[in-house]
């Protein structure tokens, strides 16, 4: 199976590049090739009225330099591992906009980006930049929350085969296909992970269906593992393996609590782009799981997915 080769880390100012780079070396293989990235803004040096035009400009390039200068100590470190690195800097006021045409630009088989913690739900929706970068970024991306993986991480793939259109799909497809291909990379343990509901006793009117209630409930339950097996008999996995869980349950409610008790290193999800409305008032799987879970994200688009940002 094919590996990732090239990687897009976007390492920040902060606590989390050591972590980012330990996965990276992780990941790391011969072929391998890695651009270091960097966002920087400053509102007072953007709105300084002390400078004309052209100092304005020279003292924005001369803050990226000193940036660009930090990330070369751990270029020239990849590179005597025998791994083609590179170093880029940008200045931007929208962080996940300028991450998102560097992906575009470069176009790396996997992003690595460290998400910062933002408590308040509106101000996630509306503006945080991971959860922006998490539905226009066009490259699969790593949402590293988790400081340290297991010596053999656990690699967790999250389907849903209960799907109402192609597009969903292939997404499960998708994820399969690169939670088979991250585990391999890392020499891990590939995991796949079902959550579903079954239908509430109260819910049921019909008094035919409520006195078969518990029958009811256990065709649900044989539906969706004759789905599971569908999905994962190419990868010569069963139902009955251990490292096939299905959960019945609210998504957002479980998967936190199992993900923990399992040791779960990565999870390996989709997302599907959605409006406004359906954001605020819904969300999706990988939205509502973001802050809930402690390890890190793997967010996948579908083939069909239009980034809507411009290149440039």
């Amino acid at each position: 199976m094919e590996s990732y080769a090239r990687f897009l880390v976007h390492l920040k100012q902060d606590e989390h590049r050591g972590e980012l780079l330990v996965k990276l070396r992780k990941l790391l293989q011969a072929d391998s090739q890695v651009e270091l990235f960097s966002h920087h803004y400053s509102a007072a040096v953007e709105g300084s009225t002390l400078f004309d035009p052209e100092k304005h400009q020279h003292a924005i390039q001369s803050l990226l330099r000193q940036i660009e200068k930090g990330l070369q100590s751990h270029t020239d470190k990849l590179e005597q591992l025998g791994v083609k690195a590179g170093a880029d800097v940008s200045w931007g006021r929208d962080e996940a906009e300028t991450l998102v045409r560097k992906v575009m630009r470069y176009k790396p088989d996997l992003v690595m980006h460290a998400p910062d913690t933002h408590p308040d739900l509106l101000q996630r929706i509306l503006g945080a930049p991971e959860w922006r970068l998490l539905r226009l970024c066009p490259a699969p991306l790593l949402l590293s929350k988790k400081q340290h993986w297991n010596e053999r991480p656990i690699i967790a793939a999250a389907i849903d085969p209960f799907h109402l259109d192609d597009e969903t799909a292939e997404l499960d497809q998708l994820i399969l296909t690169q939670a088979q291909r991250l585990t391999e990379q890392v020499d891990g343990e590939l995991h796949v992970l079902h959550v579903y509901q079954t239908l509430p006793h109260s819910a049921i009117f019909d008094e035919h269906l409520v006195m078969d209630y518990e029958q009811l409930q256990k065709k649900v339950r044989a539906d969706h593992k004759a789905r599971i097996q569908a999905l994962i008999s190419p990868l010569n996995l069963s139902i009955d393996d251990p490292c096939v869980h299905l959960l019945e349950g609210e998504l957002s409610q479980c998967v936190p609590e199992w993900s923990e008790r399992i040791g779960v290193d990565v999870l390996v999800m989709g997302s599907l782009a959605r409006g406004f409305v359906d954001r605020l008032l819904l969300g999706s799987s990988a939205e509502r799981l973001l802050e809930r879970v402690s390890c890190d994200l793997m967010v996948l688009k579908p083939d069909s997915f239009h980034c809507p940002v411009d290149e440039f």
